[in-house]
């Protein structure tokens, strides 16, 4: 490969993680958004078995591939994606769950 070739496929690939980065920050916001609605959503289940519901996770990844087929991507990727961010969203509910207990059980003991 020539000198200006080498360059030319370099700058393609500059623009192309330049549009990705772009992308990921979009994910990021994204991210957010779907983090303020677990912790709304952890408010409102009764106990940790409820977070962890095997048959809710069930329910988005069958949602989540079929808007991937839909979209032509590959269903796989966006599967394996979705079940990584789901437990980590799983255990971050637990966290806040756990910590909103604990608070509930403070304020009630200074109050007695």
């Amino acid at each position: 490969m020539e000198a200006a070739e080498q360059k030319s496929v370099s700058g393609q690939l500059d623009n192309v993680r330049a549009a990705i980065d772009e992308i990921d920050e979009e994910i990021v916001a994204l991210i957010w958004r779907r983090e303020r609605l677990v912790r709304l959503a952890g408010g409102l289940k009764e106990n940790d078995a409820a977070v962890r519901s095997p048959k809710r996770m069930e329910e988005v990844i069958a949602h989540v591939r079929q808007a991937a087929e839909e979209q032509d991507s590959d269903s796989n990727v966006v599967e394996r994606t979705y079940k990584a961010m789901i437990e980590a969203f799983i255990d971050y509910e637990l966290k806040v769950r756990h910590q909103a207990e604990t608070q509930r059980k403070l304020d009630a003991f200074s109050r007695s």
